[in-house]
């Protein structure tokens, strides 16, 4: 589910429809992630893959560390495994063709090692629903879908701006490393190209989903009246 790396349509105030299928056709990725050092499997790893029509979609490997993950219509497909702490080979595959869609049922193995220190970082993935471009996203406070108003008057408090829980794969601070909220920004650009800034205030994982970060972002009073932007999320730059 994207469109280029880690940008994603964000609705704020209106639900648009982003973009149609390319075809009727579907890929399927299948393989095993395994231990670098052993070659067994890598159980409770995701694999996450991004096409340019139909967004994201997330499996996680099995006890033996297979995996299985039918894809929508895409022309553009990027495909790679997290798991916290791990190191992956290939870091990710890029599937791409021009002017039809990627389809059939395609076999890539990953393998991986531990480390206690981050070792390669990699773009967090924005999650989106299913199908779609749209980021998978919930006003981080009262816990409703878009459209999202800029203020909210059911906060508590005189700060009545809202804040926005943006789903990923793969955002993670390393505190022993030195790593703090501030590496990570957000960015919000419309479409006449004027870029917002969404303030990071929070960033922990999802309970019972070890794989699944939620970062909450405070919506500056600028976006008022814009409609859909595409969201970009970045860590160390």
């Amino acid at each position: 589910m994207l469109l280029p790396p880690t940008r994603f349509a964000l609705i704020l105030g209106v639900v648009i429809c982003c973009a149609s299928a390319l075809a009727a056709q579907t890929a399927t990725f299948t393989g095993r992630v395994t231990e670098q050092a052993n070659g067994q499997g890598v159980s409770g790893a995701v694999v996450v893959a991004e096409g340019n029509v139909t967004g994201t979609r997330v499996v996680v490997t099995d006890a033996q560390g297979t995996y299985n993950l039918p894809f929508g219509a895409n022309s553009n497909i990027r495909i790679r495994p997290y798991k916290a702490t791990y190191t992956f080979s290939p870091l990710m595959v890029v599937h791409v063709t021009t002017g039809s869609a990627i389809f059939g049922t395609f076999s890539q193995d990953f393998s991986g090692s531990s480390f206690p220190v981050r070792i390669i970082t990699m773009p967090p993935v924005l999650l989106t629903e299913d199908n779609s471009l749209n980021a998978l996203t919930l006003d981080g406070v009262v816990r409703t879908r878009d459209p999202f108003a800029v203020t909210n008057d059911h906060y508590f408090g005189s700060d009545k701006q809202t804040r926005l829980t943006l789903l990923l794969v793969d955002l993670d601070l390393y505190p022993n490393q030195g790593e703090r909220l501030s590496l990570i920004s957000v960015q919000a650009q419309d479409a006449q190209s004027n870029t917002y800034t969404l303030v990071p205030e929070d960033l922990r994982k999802v309970p019972g989903f070890p794989w699944m970060s939620q970062l909450t972002v405070r919506l500056p009073p600028e976006v008022s009246g814009v409609g859909e932007t595409n969201v970009n999320v970045t860590f160390q730059g």
